[in-house]
């Protein structure tokens, strides 16, 4: 019951392992140790925990739900037991969640409260609260607001969710929700959504893709080419500065007073008069569209795009975060050396690895194109720490400052949460297309290209013919997992691993619909360097996914994995399974390969078409599949899937290949359960 941050304030005292919670359970606990609350009373005190709400009272919670009912109508009884209920439901969902803030336990507990009304108030047992399609009506009936109650929907979805992922335990198993109380909650949910835009972020279309991650890498390379001249520029800054402070420069590095700035301005066109070298760089800058003008300002306003131009290369080849962007420190690319080179890494920190969102220093794997993109942020950082203020910053700690340093604020303005310094925004959307706005302009073939990414969907009203692609940082998030598991060279768990995502769900979901996206490492002499960094990094993954398949011992199914315990038990193995080294190697010749899928994995030497790493459907009918114990839940959870889509609304194409999937599905389960057994 101890609290480690304000983000979870809410432990779980002791595991429930019984049906039923005995009255004398202890829920909360004061700072000395002793019981604070048990689980029989109507109001838990958090007091010692929580820095904000002190209680949770179940009581009124079911009260406020019955005030348009009426509570002389609802019976005393049926009262009593939804609060009981609410409460041995607040307790299994905080030991499913591992803990929690008060707000948001209030949150879902106010959720839940509004189903559990309406079973009570009708006569309908609490435990078929996620069978009852009506309840949904009455939730929404009560919502204060459009925004509310997609909120409080957007709750319950995360129920049903957890319901049918723990169908194996007690308590949620008398939970696993209907197929009709599914439809009208995908139904509502579409009317009143939880944050307004409901289409998952965006794919970026190849084209648009390769030519703006091309046209970005040529702009960078072409700062660096006069990374000389715009030196000499800082230098030349940096020298009117100190000629304007050397009066009353301080001891300690302070800002600019307008008397200075003045003073510096003079001095800085002083220098323009009287030095060749300069003027020639000033207009070197211009004539290469670095610079707006010959002007000081003209260069300065100009830094935030070029800052943008180096966080799309480093996002497009990274997947990473905004947020996780702007961690990077100054001295955030480095290299991991292995038996086979040199892998270059950026390091930065995450809050996403953690559930109760503690940053964590960590690396993202990514290729050495990136290089341009640290030597230009470099630049500039280390341009604006040497002219902002009256003085430079002697010998900086790298660690401390940001590479993306805010060019406005230098080293005044709110400190970045893990530098010493402010960090840039990235802030208007509109940056991207005043940059790139013919390779952002939508063509025909990108329409028909997301279109059909998308089944046909409705696509978002944003994405038409002339209009310029809404870019995101996002969104190159997303089209990295899509294109990287399209080209059927990275395995979900290292996508799982690049992409930082606590569970494996995270990925499949992200990387949805990738047998769909085109595969863009084609044979272009722009990508051998890609090609080759994704086949040697494939090799070392499968080859180590081999070994643990073949050491483990686990009952294999599947044409694929049947075959491979065959041999092993044989002695029949090939010869370049003795060790990862030879079976690395064969990897990378083409002799044999294994990537995991969440039945199992995939033994094909050809890149799979069949989008087996994100619905288990796929590998049922292949002869290149290896089923491990558990693929039987994924098979089902699949089948779920496809029963709810059959449910609702769908292009015609869609719902013939559903139908056909869920045959098979049920066909290749019966042999596979008979098979379990035999084993």
């Amino acid at each position: 019951m101890s609290r480690d941050s304000t983000a979870k304030e809410i432990f779980l005292a002791e595991e429930v392992s019984s049906a039923t919670i005995a009255d004398e359970m202890v829920v909360t606990i004061a700072r000395d140790g002793n019981p604070l609350s048990r689980f029989r009373d109507d109001i838990w005190d958090y007091s010692a925990t929580s820095t904000a709400m002190k209680t949770l009272n179940f009581k009124t919670k079911v009260e406020s739900f019955l005030s348009g009912i009426g509570t002389n109508k609802f019976k005393h009884g049926n009262a009593s037991c939804a609060i009981k209920f609410l409460k041995t439901f607040a307790i299994h969902w905080i030991n499913f969640v591992g803990g929690c803030s008060m707000s948001k336990l209030n949150g879902d507990l106010v959720a839940m409260a509004s189903l559990i009304c309406y079973c009570a108030d009708n006569n309908i047992p609490v435990n078929k609260v996620f069978s009852t399609p009506n309840s949904i009506d009455f939730l929404i009936s009560r919502g204060s607001s459009d925004k509310q109650v997609g909120i409080l929907l957007a709750k319950i979805q995360r129920f049903t969710d957890t319901a049918t992922a723990l169908g194996n335990s007690w308590f949620w198993e008398e939970l696993t929700p209907s197929l009709e109380f599914l439809y009208r909650l995908k139904i509502f949910r579409k009317q009143f959504p939880e944050t307004g835009d409901t289409f998952q972020t965006l794919l970026i279309p190849s084209k648009i893709y390769q030519c703006l991650l091309k046209s970005t890498i040529e702009d960078l390379d072409r700062f660096i080419d006069k990374i000389d001249a715009i030196n000499f520029i800082f230098q030349m800054r940096t020298l009117a500065r100190d000629k304007a402070v050397s009066l009353d420069r301080k001891l300690e590095a302070s800002p600019l007073t307008s008397k200075q700035a003045a003073r510096v301005t003079f001095q800085w066109n002083k220098l323009i008069l009287e030095n060749d070298r300069l003027r020639v760089a000033l207009k070197e800058l211009l004539d290469a569209g670095i610079s707006k003008n010959e002007s000081w300002a003209g260069i300065v306003e100009n830094f935030g795009r070029w800052q943008i131009r180096c966080a799309i290369v480093i996002a497009a080849f990274t997947g990473m975060r905004k947020g996780e962007l702007l961690s990077i420190p100054l001295n955030g690319l480095k290299t991991l050396s292995i038996d086979n080179g040199d892998i270059p890494v950026v390091w930065s920190s995450t809050t996403k690895l953690e559930d109760n969102g503690v940053p964590r220093f960590t690396k993202w794997v990514t290729s050495g194109v990136v290089e341009s993109a640290f030597e230009v942020a470099r630049t500039i950082a280390n341009g604006a720490l040497s002219w902002t203020d009256d003085r430079s910053l002697e010998y900086p700690n790298e660690q401390d400052i940001p590479l993306f340093l805010s060019v406005e604020h230098g080293k005044k303005g709110k400190p970045h949460p893990r530098f010493r310094y402010a960090a840039t925004s990235f802030n208007g959307g509109s940056a991207f297309g005043g940059l790139y706005k013919d390779e952002l302009q939508i063509s025909d073939q990108d329409v028909e290209e997301v279109s059909w990414f998308l089944y046909g969907e409705d696509l978002p009203n944003c994405i038409s013919v002339g209009e310029t692609w809404p870019l995101t940082f996002h969104q190159f998030r997303r089209s990295m997992a899509v294109y990287a598991a399209a080209s059927g060279r990275v395995s979900y768990p290292v996508l799982k691993a690049q992409l930082k995502h606590i569970s494996m769900v995270m990925t499949a979901y992200y990387s949805n619909s990738s047998s769909r996206a085109i595969n863009i490492l084609g044979n272009g002499l722009e990508v051998k360097a890609l090609r080759a960094e994704w086949a040697e990094a494939k090799a070392r993954a499968e080859a180590d996914d081999l070994f643990h398949l073949l050491e483990n011992g686990l009952p294999l199914a599947g044409s694929a994995g049947k075959k491979l315990r065959t041999q092993q038990t044989k002695g029949q193995l090939p010869s370049f399974l003795e060790s990862r080294k030879t079976t690395t190697q064969a990897v990378k010749n083409g002799k044999i390969r294994y990537r995991p899928t969440l039945v199992g994995g995939c033994m094909s030497l050809k890149p799979c078409n069949k989008g087996a790493g994100v619905l288990a459907s796929a590998c049922i009918s292949c002869e290149n599949s290896v089923f491990l114990p558990g693929s039987k839940i994924a098979l089902e959870q699949t089948k779920e899937f496809y029963k709810l889509e059959l449910a609702g609304v769908i292009p015609k194409r869609a719902r013939q290949e559903y139908e056909e999937n869920v045959r098979q599905i049920d066909i290749f389960l019966q042999n596979l359960v008979e098979s379990v057994e035999v084993s």
